[in-house]
């Protein structure tokens, strides 16, 4: 005798629209690109259609692999400026 199918996922899809996070009344742009020249930008932005509260915020990226170093801003519109200099691979061994 056969053993009936199991309908646990059956409108799945539909269930993720409530549980996974996905905001009613919220607009969100994220959008991440890389120019020629090697520096990132990351920007994202989030509108409230209930409160009309609007948020976003910019992030730049540049490399100096020659030197180990990495340039991060972040800015927001809180106007919250963030500077990050990070230093790798910069240690000689004898």
């Amino acid at each position: 005798m056969a053993v009936p199918p199991s309908y646990g996922d059956l409108g799945k899809s539909a269930k993720d629209i409530f549980n996974k996070g996905y905001g009613f009344g919220l607009v969100k742009l994220d959008v991440k690109t890389k120019s020629a020249s090697g520096v990132e930008f990351k920007t994202a932005g989030s509108s409230n259609t209930d409160t009309s509260k609007v948020a976003g915020s910019l992030e730049t990226k540049y490399k100096r692999s020659e030197y180990g170093l990495t340039f991060t801003e972040k800015w927001n519109t809180d106007n919250t400026l963030g500077t990050e200099i990070t230093v790798e691979d910069q240690t000689t061994w004898y």
